[in-house]
């Protein structure tokens, strides 16, 4: 498995190096963007490790044009969580970077192998993820002539949704596009490196006129309030709309689950409630918006195009899961058009 580091830190470089041959990687490496850029279409590599501060071009800038140019999995690594870097590892995110993770700063660290585990394992897992640039702002003019009849002016109490990789620009286009009066409480799962969902929140508050928090236990969800689920912790909902979150089990090997947010929806609310499942790998969330559906609540999936990383929105779709696969804006005009019948 080849990885492309760019880092401007030879210090940087010779460690990751290091960590990453030991564990069976072939690496590369660029000393800063335009660097990387100009390797690309001749290493040809199967994923790129990206620092954030760098002389030129920035970690942002440089994930950009790669998913621009060579669309490929791209991994975050930032010196500090609590690093003005940890905004632009945001917007990293945006633009297409599958995850953001804590660089490990050498052995004398007492975090150090933890986070090297974290490192390789991560890059092992993202390796064979087949990934695209984000779309453009999509028109939701198709959405708009969806049929919806079935669905207006039913008592939907919440809108539970879940997102894994690729998950922040479909999120963008979506909050950019819902109506800011939205009637329901919205719960969020984003699978998020541990230590950055302080700054998700941040970033998300940046993209929408909806207030955005981080959940905490016994919380009373409000209307038109975003609720993300905090750091290994799964969020769940009740019956009088309270939130509550625990450390029970991974599942499978997650913490928050979608599987589980969805789950208390369908359990606590059945019929009552709206799940989105957005970009992803692999089958978080595709069980329990199955059970939602299964239970007469409204589901709506991301269009396998429009997605960075199709695995959970595909999966989704075989499973007979979705009420509607639409675009994020899509989804957004959904919204809209059942916020007007509430």
């Amino acid at each position: 498995m080849h990885v492309l580091l760019v880092d401007d830190s030879s210090v940087s470089r010779l460690l990751l190096r290091s960590l990453l041959e030991q564990a069976g990687f072939r690496v590369s490496e660029a000393e800063h963007g335009q660097a990387a850029l100009d390797q690309l279409a001749t290493l040809r590599p199967d994923l790129v490790t990206m620092d954030i501060h760098m002389p030129g071009l920035d970690g942002f800038e440089t994930t950009r044009r790669i998913m621009q140019q060579h669309p490929l999995p791209i991994v975050i690594v930032t010196s500090g969580i609590n690093l003005p870097g940890a905004q632009t590892a945001m917007q990293a995110l945006e633009a297409g970077a599958l995850m953001v993770l804590e660089k490990p700063t050498g052995p004398t660290d007492p975090h150090f192998q933890q986070r090297a585990e974290v490192l390789t394992s991560s890059l092992l897992y993202l390796a064979h993820t087949t990934v695209r640039q984000p779309g453009p702002a999509d028109d939701a003019q198709a959405a708009a002539l969806l049929s919806l009849q079935h669905w207006l002016h039913r008592p939907f109490q919440v809108l539970v949704m879940g997102a894994s990789a690729g998950g922040p620009p479909a999120l963008k286009t979506l909050l950019n596009r819902l109506n800011p009066a939205c009637p329901w409480p919205i719960l969020l799962v984003q699978h998020i490196s541990p230590g950055f969902a302080g700054n998700y929140c941040e970033w998300l508050a940046s993209q929408t006129l909806l207030p955005v928090q981080l959940a905490s236990h016994g919380q009373l969800a409000l209307p038109g309030h975003i609720y993300v689920a905090p750091d290994d912790q799964h969020l769940r909902i009740d019956t009088g709309l309270r939130l509550s979150l625990d450390q029970s089990a991974r599942q499978p090997y997650i913490r928050p689950a979608i599987d589980e947010l969805f789950d208390s929806a369908a359990s606590q609310l059945r019929g009552h409630a709206i799940a989105v499942l957005l970009s992803g790998m692999g089958r978080d969330g595709v069980e329990g918006l199955a059970r939602l559906k299964a239970l007469g609540a409204l589901t709506l999936v991301q269009s396998p195009t429009s997605a960075v990383v199709d695995g959970m929105p595909k999966a989704a779709i075989t499973q007979h899961a979705a009420c509607y696969v639409e675009t994020p804006g899509g989804v957004a005009a959904i919204l809209n058009r059942l916020m007007l019948h509430t």
